[in-house]
Order: structure tokens, then sequence, then C-alpha cells
């Protein structure tokens, strides 16, 4: 990892509307509501690391993840992408560039086409070499996979597919969207093995995203933690996650299993609405040490010890705790 910074980005935020509005709602000016699913994140990634981005269901994750890779377009912000604001007349430029795997390969590959047409569909055109190369390097048999559809491959196979297809225009940068989740654990350890060698050998920069917190431990340099489309912490994998500052960070840690833990205990509470978001600090209604400041005003994420970001009223701008 250098210290090159390949992504930066200030304030982005993408809202969808809520429901479709009619005739009635505009004459009734009944007010436009938006599922705010990431709002004002602000971030850079570093050429060559693996930035792990970790949460709940609904956080916000695979939203952000396609705003990176241009399959969304922000409601506001920006995105530089190597020393480039990103916007309508240089969004080729940025596709030419990065790739997106998906949680589940069957769903995100085309099921009419075989292995070596939906390889070469980045390409353009069908190019033998270079689709046997990267399935090649993924560790599959070209001429055993190459005519087969994918209904005909496992579920380890396939996902080999749809990395193939990723690297074969040799991308600076990869959204991985929980790409082990549908897989076997056996399967999983392989598939993260291969990226962790794909990464090395074509010097490659990810944004990993999982909900799976010693998955994030094993392949990310630094983690984000999203909370109802913001982020609550961020700093290097290991003292994030071996020591969190945020409250909701603490109770995703609480929730893993392990030889030491008899009883997992997760954040209590549901996840708030992303419509009508909580004032305040969004986890104030599940925080166990939620303070009166924490329901009227937003935290900002503040730098806390050294490379470590944490968005919560109990840390001062000088990381000491402030629980009055």
């Amino acid at each position: 990892m250098s210290n090159e910074v390949l992504y930066k980005v200030e304030h982005l935020k993408k809202y969808y509307l809520a429901y479709k509005r009619g005739i009635l709602d505009a004459i009734f000016r009944r007010p436009i509501l938006y599922v705010k699913a990431v709002d004002d994140v602000n971030l850079e990634i570093y050429k060559g690391e693996t930035l792990g981005v970790v949460g709940e269901s609904g956080s916000g994750k695979s939203t952000l993840g396609k705003l990176l890779v241009g399959l969304e377009r922000p409601t506001d912000g920006k995105i530089w992408f190597m020393g480039q604001e990103i916007n309508k007349r240089n969004e080729e430029f940025l596709r030419n560039h990065v790739q997106m795997v998906f949680q589940n390969p069957y769903t995100s590959l085309n099921p009419r086409m075989r292995v070596k047409e939906i390889v070469s569909e980045p390409l353009g055109k069908f190019d033998e070499k270079a689709v046997k190369e990267a399935l090649e390097t993924v560790g599959l048999d070209y001429n055993y996979v190459k005519d087969k559809y994918p209904r005909e491959l496992s579920g380890g196979q396939v996902q080999r597919v749809a990395i193939a297809r990723a690297i074969v225009r040799r991308p600076t940068f990869i959204v991985l969207d929980e790409p082990t989740s549908a897989l076997d654990v056996s399967i999983q350890s392989q598939v993260l093995n291969l990226l962790a060698d794909l990464q090395k050998e074509y010097s490659l920069t990810y944004m990993f995203i999982t909900h799976n917190i010693g998955v994030a431990k094993y392949i990310a340099d630094r983690v984000i933690i999203l909370y109802a489309g913001k982020v609550v912490e961020e700093g290097k994998t290991d003292d994030v996650l071996e020591n969190p500052m945020h409250p909701y960070t603490q109770g995703l840690k609480q929730s893993v299993p392990s030889l030491q833990t008899k009883y997992l205990k997760p954040p209590e509470g549901d996840v708030p609405s992303l419509i009508n978001p909580p004032s305040g600090c969004r986890y104030h209604p599940r925080c166990p040490y939620a303070m009166e400041i924490c329901k009227q005003k937003e935290p900002p994420l503040i730098p806390v010890d050294g490379d470590r970001k944490v968005a919560c009223w109990l840390f001062t701008p000088h990381g000491k705790e402030n629980r009055s």
C-alpha cells in the first residue's frame, strides 16, 4: 500500500425517491420523501490497499460501491479518481479503470451467455487469448468451462468466472460486494486467497464490502464502519476491530462468535429508517451511552489517536472521553 490517493470522496450523498409521486401528491403538495442511502460520506482510498466497508444490511455499503464505479450517480458531493474529478464528461475514463464483483454471481452474470462470452463482454469483442489467461489466472480450466453456462458450474466456480470477468481488462480498482457470503466456508477461504494473490500480481486496489468482521480482519488494510448511510468509525483494521471506539463498532464485535465468548450480544434495537432517520446521532436510539447532545446534534467524524477517526460525542477532538 502506498500513500498515493487513488480515490477521494467529499460529502457524497445518494438519495432515492421513497415512492413514485402522482398528480394528487403534487396538487396537495405532499412532501417529497427520500431514502438517504449514502448521506455525507468523506473518505480516501490509497493505491494498492484493500479498504474494508463493514456494516449491517441496509447501511449503504453496496450503494457506496456502485457510486465509486459509476453504476450510480451521486445526488450530491464530489468524487476524484486518479486526480480527476468525475462527472458526466469523463465517466468513460472511470469505467475503463474500475470493475465490480457482486455478491451472488448467479444473478449478476447473464444465464444465457456461455462463460467465454461472459468474460469477454467487458472487452467489447471476443479475445480468446485474454479470456483464456483471465480464466486460468483465477484457477479455472479454459477448455472445461469456456462453453458452459453459469448454471452448469458450482458456486465457487461461478464466482471465479465473475472475478475473471472483472480482471480481464486489467482494471486499477475493483469493488468486491460481499463476494464470499454466498459460498461455503472452505470455498470462501479459497476465493479470499485468490483475491489476495491477484492483488499482488496485478497491483490492484480493492474496496471489500462485507458484514463479516472476520473476513474484513483477514483481507482489509483499513476499514470504515457504515451505519445508516454514514461513516461512524475509520482506521487501520487491527486498531478498529481489536479496540473499537464507536459503540456501534463495539456492538458488532460483541456479536461475532469466538471460543472465548459463550454468549453473543448484538446491538439492541432495530436499524433506523433511512427515510426518516433519528435526529442527532443516528445510533443514539440503540446506544447504551447516549447523552442529551446525541439526540440533538450530529457528531462530526473527527481524528482520534493517530489515523483513527470516530463520529461520537463520547470523544473530544483531543481523543479524551467526555461522558459528562
